[in-house]
């Protein structure tokens, strides 16, 4: 069981208490955390993370190949977790937008499947990336 994170803090319900999650939705949680966290950028465990902050420095005929392949590098040791589709897009000249969905398979829980955004900022001498997850829903 894991704090459900949300926009960058901890969900609440309405008594104001932080809510909980477990099973599969919890999986694709760990899973969007790897996918957020530039690989080698934390001390504790530098293969935590992923390459897609890479992508501003790609062809862009190969941005969507490559975003998969990030992905599904980087979520590798979440198990039952997969990434099924990628899409990219330039959003304006400074920042590239992925789309992705992210499904979990798993034994011990129904299946769940989330879509998010990740964005790429690559005009700053550092590459700056911002997560929200925009659904999720529980497959029958």
């Amino acid at each position: 069981m894991d704090t459900w994170l949300y926009r960058g803090d901890h969900k609440r319900n309405e008594q104001g208490f932080v809510e909980k999650i477990s099973g599969g939705i919890e999986k694709i949680q760990q899973a969007i955390i790897r996918l957020s966290v530039p690989k080698r950028s934390f001390a504790l465990d530098e293969e935590l993370g992923s390459k897609l902050s890479m992508l501003g420095k790609v062809p862009v005929s190969q941005r969507e190949e490559l975003a998969l392949e990030y992905a599904r590098e980087a979520i590798l040791p979440v198990e039952g977790v997969e990434v099924t589709s990628v899409q990219c897009r330039q959003a304006d000249f400074e920042k590239l937008v992925l789309e992705m969905t992210l499904e979990y398979n798993g034994e011990d829980a129904p299946k769940e499947q989330a879509m998010f955004l990740w964005q790429l900022n690559f005009s700053l001498d550092r590459v700056s990336s911002r997560l929200q997850m925009t659904m999720w829903s529980q497959i029958a």
